[in-house]
């Protein structure tokens, strides 16, 4: 069991964290351990297929683990209550390939999370426009996104992260399809958040650079953590 004072420093504590694919015959995560300090940004670095992304769809609620516990903001995903509650309201979620509608608008992309929960147009359209000029994408905001440049769709991936107002993001190689300079403007951006705003984020990279201008970095290796 996660200790009360562990669960008030931490935003995300996962403990023991098994997840097996094929019938259990392709181990994917052994006995994963860890904990995301409270606006903290931690880096998970690690070569293809060690894990990682599912490391990281299971802390967002998106995967179920074989065995283990994920706590966000001390509460446990094994309540299906709680799951849904991470991934509405306290968790946002940034794709390594942005997930997005190619023939939906940049707004309309945007829109999506918070009009699913039930926010009135108005009120989203309102955070749209307040994180589209943080994001420098307000020019942009009626073009498809299929007319967007590779660091215009990432940044509008963040953008539509961020809708329902996060505490913590959960980004899977959110620089990993872009260019150097790209990448150093969108990682750039995601500290300014988490500096700014005080929002927690751990994200997955293979980017050593940017990993050392994280808080933290924790290396992964054939489903365990160094």
């Amino acid at each position: 069991m996660i200790s009360s004072t562990a669960s008030i420093q931490n935003a995300i504590s996962v403990r023991n964290l098994t997840k097996s694919f094929d019938g259990g015959r392709i181990e994917v995560l052994r006995g994963v351990s860890l904990d995301v300090q409270r606006g903290k940004l931690l880096a998970l670095c690690g070569p293809s297929g060690c894990g990682k992304s599912t490391l990281l769809h299971i802390v967002a609620g998106i995967e179920s683990a074989d065995q283990g516990s994920v706590c966000v903001e001390g509460h446990p995903l094994s309540s299906e209550k709680n799951r849904l509650q991470a991934l509405r309201h306290t968790i946002g979620f940034i794709f390594q390939l942005h997930n997005l509608i190619p023939d939906l608008t940049l707004e309309e992309n945007c829109l999506i999370p918070s009009l699913a929960i039930g926010t009135k147009r108005e009120e989203a359209r309102e955070r749209f426009h307040e994180l589209a000029k943080r994001t420098g994408l307000e020019h942009r905001s009626r073009n498809r996104i299929q007319d967007l440049s590779g660091g215009e769709r990432q940044r509008t991936a963040i953008c539509r992260a961020l809708m329902n107002s996060p505490s913590i993001i959960v980004a899977d190689e959110p620089t990993g399809a872009l260019d150097e300079k790209t990448s150093w403007s969108v990682f750039g951006l995601l500290c300014d958040l988490v500096v700014s705003q005080n929002v927690t984020m751990i994200m997955a990279t293979h980017d050593r650079d940017l990993a050392r201008n994280s808080d933290r970095i924790l290396n992964m290796r054939d489903g365990r953590l160094e």
